[in-house]
């Protein structure tokens, strides 16, 4: 699938992948309707938010790892005032490429 991807946005130049985009690929690559691509697209990033949210991690195999790390508080600066000021501790979702995707990036 990602072959398809990237040949269709050789073409485009668009800068970043949209869900548009994967709903043609999968539409392209399974032969379902435009709208069951788009359906089956917005389920699977509805199902990832899911197990984020609930502090799962997602594992992809052949793509990666994605993880909710919690960010401890720390000083930091307000770029525009230089006023010193607080980060608040947050949660943030990290992703750790898989074995496979970072040889082909590194290709």
């Amino acid at each position: 699938m990602g072959d398809v991807i990237e040949s269709n946005r050789s073409e485009e130049m668009s800068g970043n992948v949209t869900r548009k985009e994967l709903a043609v690929a999968v539409n392209e690559q399974l032969g379902l309707s435009q709208r069951n691509s788009s359906d089956i697209v917005d389920t699977v990033f509805s199902v990832l938010k899911d197990e984020l949210v609930d502090g799962e991690s997602v594992k992809l195999v052949q793509f990666g790892t994605l993880a909710v790390r919690n960010k401890a508080p720390r000083r930091g600066r307000n770029p525009r005032t230089g006023q010193s000021m607080t980060i608040t501790r947050r949660k943030m979702v990290s992703f750790r490429p898989s074995k496979q995707l970072r040889e082909r990036l590194n290709k």
